[in-house]
């Protein structure tokens, strides 16, 4: 035996579930599925995301990942004691009476470097980070369509940084106060896996001044000293005209007139339509809005639903119109306000920071 550390058990299990979601999910490459202990950080990459966690640990080799976790869960004492064998260089893992012995592979076989190559810089504050998790809502998960597999950072004519997201039936734009500066003013494309990894290492690290690191053709998120995320990108993937879109569909400048506050009997009308839809593929319910309220059918063979609700609206449709309830449910959770305009539904919070547009669609 050479190298041994000592940890507690459950911080050592944090760090390892912190990075496990950059862990490869194939043993095509095994390195890509063990955890890199450096002696500084815990590193993980599936060849494409990469997610590193402080952790100052006298053992420097590779460990596989999910065994790792496994085997600490399945200790019960507070602290689990490493020790590597030169001899067959592998891990020894103690923890009270119990002991557990994991192969290990050596630092030069892990094929994430992290290259010193500078790139622009943008702050990431918490206006940044909410606006991120809410446009999470609409990113489309079709790889035809890669440009809306993400969360696009852009900035206003203001010079203010705007977020926007769609899953092609959808759109999410989000509003911030933070003034940024993006290399030629060009939108950059967070992809989703990178957000939703940010977001969660943003709660964990919530302390830790964040900085977003704009490289050629990958994208670096530091957390100070303590976690690094990284993700490569298509280079060559040009962003949607997302303000084009959404004004093309309604005027944000008088949106606030032309929406109202969502009736307190809405989600439960969408719950029975849902319901009545639940066995179709194309969900579509009925929407009539008049002078007398707002109403919501929806038909299949598993019944019908009614709903009836008052309701003052802020711009006039003449003719009735169907919705995807499952789409507007999802948005009602986070936004106050509706509207209705030919083409899409309009939902927002009270201030229209958030903006949530839904396509209208055929019977």
């Amino acid at each position: 035996m050479s190298d041994k550390a000592t940890i507690n058990r459950e911080s050592l299990l944090k760090i390892a579930g912190l990075v496990r979601p950059a862990l490869a999910t194939q043993n095509y490459i095994p390195a890509l599925t063990h955890i890199k202990f450096d002696g500084k950080y815990a590193t993980a990459y599936n060849d494409v995301s990469a997610i590193s966690v402080r952790a100052e640990l006298e053992i420097k080799r590779c460990l596989p990942g999910e065994l790792l976790i496994r085997s600490l869960g399945s200790f019960g004492a507070e602290s689990v004691l490493l020790q590597e064998n030169v001899k067959d260089s592998s891990v020894l893992l103690s923890s009270g009476r119990s002991k557990l012995k994991l192969p290990t592979l050596d630092l030069t076989g892990f094929p994430f470097q992290l290259d010193d190559n500078g790139g622009d810089e943008v702050a990431l504050d918490h206006a940044i980070l909410k606006g991120i998790e809410r446009c999470l809502m609409s990113v489309g998960n079709d790889p035809t369509h890669p440009a809306q597999m993400g969360v696009t950072l852009d900035i206003d004519d203001k010079g203010l940084a705007v977020l926007y997201s769609t899953d092609n039936f959808s759109i999410s734009r989000y509003q911030t106060k933070s003034k940024i500066k993006l290399p030629g003013d060009v939108p950059v494309i967070m992809p989703t896996f990178f957000c939703e990894q940010l977001i969660a290492l943003s709660k964990a690290f919530s302390e830790e001044e964040m900085t977003l690191v704009l490289q050629n053709g990958a994208l670096l998120v530091e957390f100070g000293k303590a976690a690094l995320l990284f993700s490569k990108t298509l280079v060559d993937l040009s962003p949607l005209d997302y303000p084009r879109i959404v004004s093309k569909n309604c005027n944000l400048d008088g949106l606030k007139k032309q929406l109202s506050t969502i009736p307190d009997s809405f989600d439960a009308a969408l719950q029975r339509a849902l319901l009545v839809l639940s066995g179709e593929v194309d969900k579509a319910t009925k929407v009539t809005v008049s002078d007398d309220g707002l109403k919501l059918n929806s038909t299949s063979p598993m019944g019908d639903s009614d709903d009836s609700m008052k309701f003052d609206p802020g711009t006039d449709i003449d003719e009735p119109f169907y919705f995807d309830p499952a789409l507007i449910a999802r948005a009602s959770k986070v936004c106050g306000l509706i509207g209705f305009m030919q083409k899409v539904t309009v939902m927002a919070d009270p201030d229209l920071q958030f903006v949530h547009l839904v396509a209208h669609c055929k019977k």
